[in-house]
């Protein structure tokens, strides 16, 4: 069960990240500034994420988790490839808007069913295992996504049967949409599980907004280390022409090594994230907490410095520690929310979780880079603004998570005492 959903996860990564492999293409074929690049890169799929998640949260707390996973996996799938047909930006940032929309109910429902699958102490490990999914999939949009992209481009237009000439750009986005489908009929074979862990409360819609109100601080230092974390991702989009503007490399060149890092600095994060949890839960109640504050102080010093090394050996290096640190940090956040919220409820709890962390990472993220470049009025200024946007997120949130780890043991505790008979 955990390995489909991770498959899904993966696949949903792949069609979210193909796009930053084609940003110099589209700026060329359809005349995009930067700024308009950010907007397809983080709002336009972020905000369905912020205006359906919660509803859709709330709705899979209610309903078979399994059947509207299959829908956004259909709904993504047909976006990604409708990409493959269109030429111009309104075409393009209404398709990444139902992009959103497909992929809004995937994390929420998926964690959701997880829960229910495993018992509190091994819940942990199978989330830190599922969340390998955004690192695999975004190594695979690199690793095969820049193969295909570079394959396609040597080849030029090509004139398809029944779907007419298509640019090296348009067909990628159609190689990598169709697959979806086939995973859609896969996800018939999840089961889905009885919830467990429920504390009795109603289920309104309003519910969870109440119950997380009433521990604003226990989430509040979850929200702001995992969306600091998030924002750190969000650098990965403007990868490619960090390294073709500043260091002259072209896109399969980029797209290997970053892809190889997803594949390789991926998993050796998830597994020290595995053994860093295992050996705080000995010790400390909030030991999910400080698993993701343990990744942060990887991630923030080395996202900080690489895009501003002379030389690409030397981003190269500290950009692999910068991906081991966002894979150790990743499941911090969805494994404490787990940890403090009832069994009724997770689902909308987590869309939640996945709106407040769009809002600052995704969804802020790319487009103010893009105007910061814009506004500099040289394209090669990409690394001092990659830099500045770290240190400008990054530093006060450790601070923020630091101090607040002790708000969410006290949240620990009272889960613990209402789940006791």
């Amino acid at each position: 069960m955990v390995g489909l959903l991770l498959a899904v996860l993966i696949l949903s990564y792949f069609d979210r990240y193909i796009l930053s492999l084609l940003i110099e293409p589209l700026k060329k074929s359809i005349q995009l500034t930067d700024f308009q690049v950010g907007l397809l890169l983080g709002p336009a799929f972020s905000l369905f994420h912020v205006i359906v998640g919660i509803p859709l949260g709330w709705f899979a707390d209610r309903t078979n988790r399994k059947y509207l996973l299959i829908g956004g996996v259909v709904i993504w799938c047909a976006m990604t490839t409708g990409n493959g047909f269109v030429t111009t930006f309104a075409a393009l940032l209404l398709l990444r808007l139902g992009l959103g929309l497909g992929e809004a109910v995937v994390t929420p429902a998926s964690i959701s069913i997880i829960s229910d699958y495993f018992k509190r102490s091994e819940r942990a490990s199978a989330i830190s295992v599922y969340l390998a999914g955004p690192y695999l999939g975004a190594g695979l949009a690199f690793l095969v996504g820049g193969f295909i992209v570079s394959h396609l481009e040597t080849m030029g237009h090509v004139n398809w049967p029944l779907i007419g000439e298509r640019a090296p750009w348009q067909a990628a986005f159609i190689f990598v949409g169709i697959p979806g489908f086939i995973m859609a009929l896969l996800m018939l074979s999840i089961r889905e599980p009885e919830r467990k862990e429920r504390t009795g409360d109603a289920l309104g819609i309003d519910v969870a907004f109440r119950y997380i109100h009433r521990r604003w601080r226990a989430y509040g230092v979850i929200f702001v280390g995992s969306a600091c974390n998030f924002a750190m991702s969000a650098m990965t989009f403007w990868s490619v022409p960090l390294f073709q503007r500043v260091y002259g490399w072209g896109i399969a060149e980029t797209g290997v090594v970053t892809g190889l890092f997803y594949f390789t600095a991926g998993p050796l994060g998830t597994m020290l994230a595995v053994r860093a949890q295992k050996r705080f839960a000995l010790k400390h109640k909030d030991s999910t907490m400080r698993q993701l504050l343990f990744g942060l102080l990887i991630v923030i010093p080395a996202s900080a410095l690489y895009p501003i090394m002379p030389r690409a050996e030397f981003a190269v290096a500290l950009m692999f520690v910068a991906f081991i640190g966002k894979s150790v940090a990743t499941p911090g956040g969805p494994a404490s929310m787990m940890q403090i919220t009832p069994g009724e409820m997770r689902s909308q709890s987590m869309a939640i979780f996945n709106t407040v962390i769009a809002l600052i990472g995704p969804l802020l993220g790319p487009p103010l880079i893009g105007l910061a470049i814009d506004a500099s009025g040289d394209p090669n200024s990409i690394g001092v603004v990659l830099s500045a946007y770290v240190l400008i997120i990054g530093v006060p949130a450790i601070l923020l998570l630091a101090l607040g780890l002790r708000h969410y043991r006290a949240a620990v505790q009272d889960m613990e005492e209402a789940l006791e008979p």
